[in-house]
C-alpha cells in the first residue's frame, strides 16, 4: 500500500493512499496546477494581514483532504481504490475547483470586467477576453484540453475529465458529490473558513471540523449530508463564523482599496496595449499581458499570469512613460493606499444623533441604511460633478445565509434532520433566518488628485441627512430642517 503524505497547518497530514489517489496527486507537478503555487489565496490581503501569504495551492490541497473525509461518510465501505467512479471525480474536482483563478484571485476577474466595460473592441476579442477571465469556464478549459485532462485520462478513463468538470461548475445540483464539493456546506468552506483566518492571525472562523465531521451524516435516501438536531448550534456557529471573515478579512477597506488601485492600473495597462502602445507602459511586446491580449483564448497564455508576473513587472511600470500606471505603480508598491469615507459609518452616526435608533427596528435600522447610502451618493454626484472623476464608490452586500431551498432537503443547503424530515437550518434556527446581513457603502480617493475632504464629508452628511428624512420619513421633515 503506497501512502504519500504532505504536512499542512490545518489539517496534519494530507494524504494520498493507493493507487487512484497518488496518481491523483501526479497533478501536483502539472503546469497549471504548479501556477497556484504563485496565486495567493487572498490577494492584496498580505498587505494588511502580513502573514496571509498561503496560495491557492495549499488552499486546493486542503480542500482535497476535506473532501475526502466527507467522501468516506457518503462511501463509508470504500476500501483502497474503491471508491465509486463519482467518487473519484468528486475527489479530483476538490483538488481542481480552482485552478482556473487568475493572478490575485478574484481582483483580477474583477478588474478585467472593469476594462471590457468601457473597453471598444471588437465582439470577438471582447468574448474572447471575458472567457479568458471567467476562471469557472477557464477551469472547466484546463481540466477538458490541457494536460490536465491527460492526467486525468490516465486514472479514470476517457471520460473522466468531463465528469470532474461537471462536478466543478456544479452541472447537477442535486448530486451528492457536487455538494462536497460547492454548496453551503462543502469542502471548500471548510478549509477556508480556518486557512484564511489562520493565516490571517484574526480569531474569526474559529470551528472545530473535528466535530463537524463526526456528526456529519449522509442518508442514501435523500441523497444528502444532514446533522442531527444536537448539532444544528455548531452549524449557527459555522454560518456566523463564515459571515465574520467578510468584515473582518475579504471586504477590509484597505483590502478593497488596493483592488481598485490594481484594477485602475490594469485597465490602464489593457487599453494601451489594445491601442498598440504597450512600450507605453514600460513591458515588450513579449511580455505576458501583451501575449494574453493578442490571444486570449490559448491556453499557454492564461498560463503566464499569476502574481509575481506584476510584482516582476512592477520596477518598468514605477518608470515608464504613462503617467496613470506609474502612479498608480508607485503607490501600490510603496504601500500608498487611497483614502477612504464610510457612508455607512457616517448615515449611522445621523442616525443615531437623531435619535431614530428607538424608533425603530435593528433590521429596519440595516434596511434603511443600504437605502439611502446610494441615494446619498447619487445626490452628491449631482451637486457635485467635477467630483466624479475621482471618487470610486464601493457598495457590497453580504448575508449570513442563503437558504437553498425552503422546507424541504437539499443536498446544496445545511440539513438538519427532525423525526423523518429534513429542514433547512434556515427554517428551524433563529440566529439564521434573521436575515441578518453585512454591507459596505464607501468612497474612495487619492489623496493627492482630490483635496476636498472636508468639503466632501460635510456634504455626505447634508446628504445623508436630507435621505434620512425627506426620502423614508416625509412626515419629519420639520426635524430636518431644524
Amino acid at each position: 500500500m503506497t501512502i504519500k503524505a504532505i504536512k499542512d497547518p490545518i489539517h496534519g497530514f494530507i494524504e494520498f493512499e493507493g493507487d487512484f489517489e497518488n496518481g491523483l496527486r501526479q497533478l501536483l507537478d502539472d503546469p497549471f496546477f504548479l501556477r497556484l503555487r504563485k496565486v495567493k489565496q487572498l490577494g492584496f490581503s498580505d498587505h494588511i494581514f502580513p502573514s496571509a501569504t498561503h496560495t491557492r495551492f495549499s488552499h486546493s490541497l486542503g480542500v482535497y483532504c476535506v473532501a475526502r473525509r466527507m467522501l468516506e461518510i457518503v462511501e463509508p465501505k470504500a476500501g483502497l481504490d474503491e471508491w465509486s467512479k463519482k467518487g473519484k471525480a468528486c475527489l479530483a474536482a476538490a483538488l481542481l475547483h480552482d485552478v482556473g483563478h487568475g493572478m490575485f484571485s478574484h481582483a483580477f476577474e474583477g478588474a478585467m470586467k472593469n476594462f471590457l466595460k468601457e473597453a471598444t473592441l471588437s465582439d470577438g476579442q471582447d468574448s474572447a477576453l471575458r472567457a479568458a477571465v471567467n476562471h469557472e469556464k477557464i477551469s472547466e478549459r484546463i481540466i477538458m484540453e490541457s494536460s490536465v485532462a491527460d492526467t486525468l485520462k490516465d486514472i479514470g478513463g476517457e471520460d473522466f475529465p468531463k465528469l470532474v468538470s461537471d462536478i466543478v461548475r456544479g452541472k447537477d445540483k442535486t448530486c451528492i458529490y457536487t455538494s462536497i464539493v460547492s454548496s453551503q456546506l462543502d469542502a471548500d468552506r471548510l478549509d477556508y473558513i480556518l486557512r484564511d483566518p489562520y493565516f490571517a492571525g484574526v480569531s474569526s472562523g474559529r470551528i472545530d471540523i473535528d466535530w463537524i465531521i463526526k456528526n456529519l451524516r449522509y442518508s442514501d435516501t435523500g441523497d444528502l449530508l444532514y446533522f442531527d438536531t444536537k448539532a444544528y448550534i455548531s452549524m449557527e456557529q459555522f454560518a456566523v463564523s463564515l459571515f465574520q471573515l467578510y468584515p473582518t478579512i475579504y471586504l477590509h477597506k484597505k483590502t478593497r482599496a488596493l483592488e481598485h488601485m490594481f484594477s485602475k492600473m490594469l485597465c490602464r495597462i489593457f487599453e494601451l496595449i489594445s491601442e498598440g502602445r504597450s512600450s507605453d507602459t514600460g513591458i515588450s511586446s513579449s511580455h505576458p499581458f501583451v501575449q494574453f491580449f493578442s490571444d486570449p483564448s490559448s491556453l499557454d497564455n492564461s498560463l503566464l499570469l499569476d502574481d509575481t508576473v506584476l510584482w516582476g513587472s512592477m520596477y518598468q511600470f514605477r518608470s515608464c512613460d504613462d503617467g496613470i500606471v506609474r502612479n498608480l505603480a508607485i503607490a501600490i508598491s510603496n504601500r500608498k493606499i487611497d483614502k477612504m469615507v464610510d457612508l455607512w459609518r457616517l448615515a449611522d452616526e445621523l442616525y443615531s444623533e437623531l435619535g431614530m435608533e428607538n424608533k425603530y427596528t435593528a433590521k429596519s435600522r440595516v434596511e434603511i441604511l443600504n437605502e439611502i447610502c446610494p441615494m446619498a451618493y447619487e445626490k452628491l454626484c449631482d451637486k457635485h460633478p467635477d467630483w466624479g472623476a475621482h471618487l470610486f464608490y464601493d457598495n457590497y452586500s453580504r448575508k449570513v445565509y442563503s437558504p437553498a431551498s425552503s422546507g424541504k432537503g437539499s443536498p446544496q443547503q445545511i440539513n438538519i434532520k427532525i423525526g423523518d424530515k429534513f429542514v433547512d437550518i434556515f427554517d428551524m434556527s433563529p440566529i439564521v433566518a434573521s436575515s441578518a446581513s453585512f454591507h459596505i457603502h464607501r468612497l474612495y480617493f487619492d489623496p493627492d488628485s482630490f483635496t476636498e475632504v472636508a468639503e466632501l464629508n460635510i456634504s455626505l452628511r447634508e446628504t445623508l441627512r436630507d435621505a434620512l428624512f425627506k426620502q423614508k420619513f416625509p412626515e419629519d421633515k420639520a426635524v430636518a430642517s431644524s
